[in-house]
């Protein structure tokens, strides 16, 4: 719907293809991260390099958008959608900054779970994108992203439950996880936060 408003060579569809690609990268890392009986002790360094070359695709597409005078889509639209990307990247970062930092080593209630459904949101975000400059006015897959927060929302309070209501829990190993949890709920939030993003995109130029 929007290859009348701008020459192919102009386009900002492919920097956010290549966003969500890395950003898919990183959920998956997270994922098996989650899912191993044993934490990788290096993971900070497996994902730091990703957050850091999704940010300079951000950085181009900003570059871009500042020296061109028509765009596809209003302008303010294009940079929300770069931002809203690069702060998923950013917080799949933050969730392994502190999983380095708090030495967490042992598996953390929820998290699996959790990073699953960022996963899943990543996965459709990234469908949805891909089609995006054709894409029509069936948001069910929109309404998708949603609903997993919703479920990442529920999985988050019930873990923060089970962790401050164990007696035997140690305090600090609390503080931990929750930490953890918090940021893989922010994860799941900011999927969703894209979702409305992307929705406002399509309503405008459909």
């Amino acid at each position: 719907m929007f290859k009348k408003f701008l020459p192919r060579e102009e386009s900002y569809f492919d920097d956010f293809l290549a966003m969500i690609s890395i950003v898919e990268e990183m959920a998956k890392i997270s994922v098996d991260f989650f899912s191993s009986e044993e934490y990788e002790p290096d993971i900070f360094k497996m994902i730091k390099p990703l957050e850091k070359k999704c940010d300079e695709v951000g950085d181009i597409a900003i570059r871009r958008l500042n020296e061109t005078f028509i765009t596809p889509f209003d302008r303010e639209d294009i940079f929300s959608l770069i931002k809203k990307l690069d702060d998923i990247s950013d917080i799949l970062l933050a969730i392994m900054v502190r999983i380095d930092t708090f030495n967490v080593r042992e598996r953390v209630d929820g998290a699996q779970q959790m990073a699953e459904i960022v996963y899943k949101q990543v996965l459709i975000l990234k469908e949805i994108i891909t089609k995006m400059e054709n894409y029509g006015d069936d948001f069910s897959r929109l309404e998708e992203i949603r609903k997993l927060e919703s479920e990442a929302d529920s999985i988050y309070r019930n873990a923060l439950r089970k962790i401050f209501h164990n007696d035997n829990t140690n305090a600090l190993d609390a503080i931990k996880n929750k930490e953890v949890l918090e940021q893989l709920e922010k994860a799941a939030d900011k999927c969703q936060t894209c979702v409305n993003v992307i929705q406002s995109i399509l309503i405008k130029n459909s």
